[in-house]
């Protein structure tokens, strides 16, 4: 019974974002756009001219008749990281002006006086951008699929690599959506997201690369300003910090597929000191996995406070408006 009733919530909550009034006229906007028609055709020539010179260098690249069919994981590479920077692009510029564009056109006052929730509307917002992605890297499955009909990439890793993209793009649009409830201008909160797109990928790795610097080339303790000798601390739980950034989940992705090594096991190893074992195996083990559910619950928990940030009332000053009125 449990199931069932987890089941119908599921399925609910699914139909509630389908049609959310929001998300329905943002998403015919865009696509009827022809902005965004254009967008897929350069995205996917883009692809086609990096496949195709992959594809080419791989027949191509010794001069006798041997081919080396290792070289295509190369092409897998780049078209990744292509697809994984549209989405760092694309997704913050997409979003960031949902809610300060509203303000802009002067609409944002009529939304909020329609029966729709704040939460409904950012929400909205926040799953038409959503979409966009999606139907740009649907677009470039055929092109994906020539990889996989040659090998060397199965099934399973290229839904790994859309189960990233599209979580990556709800993390890092809920970051724009977030922004543009609290900036009143478009060109700023663009400008915002971008920076905490910056903080999240990039701050995160310089935070722990100081801490590594700190404790092993100058034999620092944080905690309490005294020199250590190397190796003597473990200072492997500064790694958590990486389960906010999409990027290390990328990293992560592809030397598991590639080389079956984990990236993370191997910072653990420099990390973890010379008298403990670091970081749990588990986490270790699970780390792509880990860090996407990590990122979707933040993903969550930023789309609340803009939806707080977009209410001009507050559930505090409702339940009083209430009981004044009874």
């Amino acid at each position: 019974m449990k199931n069932i009733v987890k089941s119908h919530s599921i399925a609910e909550k699914c139909s509630r974002i389908l049609h959310n009034p929001v998300f329905i006229k943002e998403t015919k906007l865009r696509v009827r756009n022809i902005k965004f028609a254009v967008t897929i055709l350069v995205y996917n020539l883009i692809l086609l001219i990096i496949a195709a010179y992959g594809f080419e260098v791989m027949y191509h690249a010794a001069w006798d008749d041997y081919v080396d069919y290792g070289q295509v994981l190369f092409v897998y590479m780049a078209l990744v990281f292509l697809e994984c920077m549209m989405v760092a692009f694309l997704v913050p510029a997409f979003t960031a002006g949902s809610i300060a564009g509203e303000r802009e056109k002067q609409t944002l006052d009529i939304l909020l006086t329609t029966p729709m929730r704040p939460g409904e509307i950012v929400w909205g917002k926040l799953f038409a951008s959503v979409c966009m992605v999606v139907l740009l890297v649907i677009s470039s499955l055929p092109i994906l699929s020539l990889i996989y009909t040659i090998g060397g990439v199965s099934l399973m890793e290229m839904l790994q690599f859309v189960g990233l993209i599209i979580v990556a793009a709800i993390y890092l649009g809920s970051i724009g959506v977030w922004a543009s409830t609290f900036i009143r201008r478009t060109v700023p909160a663009t400008v915002f997201t971008f920076g905490g797109l910056v903080i999240v990928c990039a701050v995160s790795f310089v935070i722990v690369g100081a801490v590594y610097i700190l404790y092993y080339t100058f034999g620092i303790d944080l905690s309490s300003g005294m020199e250590v000798t190397e190796g003597a601390v473990d200072i492997s739980f500064i790694l958590l910090i990486l389960l906010i950034n999409p990027a290390v989940s990328l990293i992560e992705m592809l030397t598991g597929q590639f080389s079956g090594t984990s990236l993370m096991k191997l910072m653990n190893e420099s990390f973890s000191g010379d008298y403990s074992t670091g970081l749990p195996n588990f986490l270790l083990q699970h780390w792509f996995v880990i860090s996407l559910i990590v990122q979707i619950v933040l993903a969550i928990l930023i789309m609340k406070l803009a939806a707080r940030n977009l209410d001009p009332i507050g559930k505090k000053n409702k339940k009083r408006l209430l009981q004044a009125a009874s």
